[in-house]
């Protein structure tokens, strides 16, 4: 599959659908994937991510400098352009990243508490 054959615009829970079904491994070269950014970003124009923003994007990601790319790449990268599309700042998009991390470490130490009070009873 590739990413010039959906709709810019698809719902992110239906290109993560889309995702799924490709075999695991599956990759995206970073030409092909910054034309899809690009399109979703601006959907009635031309413009192009500029390299500095799409160094950005993957940094805020924790995405490594590389050619290619992931299918949670391509949904993370996604989910970043759509935030900058309804004019988020970088800032709230920070805030977004720092409150889920906070909720995973405390999702994880909830779970683990539980475990181990369920390990003492009787």
């Amino acid at each position: 599959m590739e990413l010039s054959e959906l709709d810019p615009l698809i719902p992110i829970f239906k290109l993560r659908e889309k995702l799924l079904q490709l075999p695991k491994g599956y990759s995206f070269f970073e030409p092909e994937l910054l034309e899809f950014l690009s399109r979703r970003r601006w959907p009635d124009s031309n413009r192009r991510i500029d390299r500095t923003t799409f160094w950005r994007w993957r940094h805020d990601n924790g995405i490594e400098h590389q050619k290619v790319f992931s299918r949670l790449d391509v949904l993370k990268l996604c989910q970043i352009c759509d935030h900058y599309r309804i004019d988020g700042t970088r800032s709230e998009y920070l805030d977004i990243v720092k409150n889920k991390k906070h909720n995973k470490v405390i999702k994880r130490t909830f779970d683990s508490a539980s475990c181990y009070e369920q390990e003492q009873l009787p």
